[in-house]
């Protein structure tokens, strides 16, 4: 799925609804039930969470692309033995390939756990999206 100026819209304004809570939970005065004034770290940190958080969900749930992880396959004592016991023939005969193995399709979520995860992406956006840059900027 590309990544829609929409599909941005949407997700900034759920990232927006879940950071507003958690932040009007931080700066409430429970004893007197009222908000405090000012501006905090934290409140720096949930703004950058806001920034990231629909392209960091975009990667969790979104990016179907074909990213496959290398397999190591090491031969196991046996086939050592047979090796080293087969014929000339045998050797120069090709071999059958395993098929590889494929990850499974990536499904749609039931609504609790996407909120499960727009819940941890609030905190972990812009490190989830960070991570995906790097990888992206060394496989490519």
């Amino acid at each position: 799925m590309k990544l829609t100026w929409q599909y941005w819209l949407k997700q900034a304004g759920i990232g927006l609804l879940f950071i507003l809570v958690v932040a009007s939970l931080g700066h409430l005065n429970y004893t007197q039930w009222r908000l405090l004034p000012g501006w905090t770290m934290a409140d720096w940190w949930f703004a950058v969470c806001w920034l990231c958080f629909p392209f960091a969900k975009w990667v969790i749930l979104e990016d179907n692309r074909d990213v496959q992880a290398p397999t190591i396959r090491r031969r196991t004592r046996a086939q050592r033995a047979a090796d080293k016991t087969a014929s000339v023939y045998e050797k120069m005969a090709p071999k059958a390939r395993e098929p590889r193995l494929t990850a499974a399709p990536k499904t749609a979520l039931v609504w609790y756990w996407r909120g499960l995860i727009d819940v941890v992406l609030v905190f972990v956006g812009p490190l989830i999206l960070g991570g995906f840059l790097a990888y992206s900027l060394r496989h490519n």
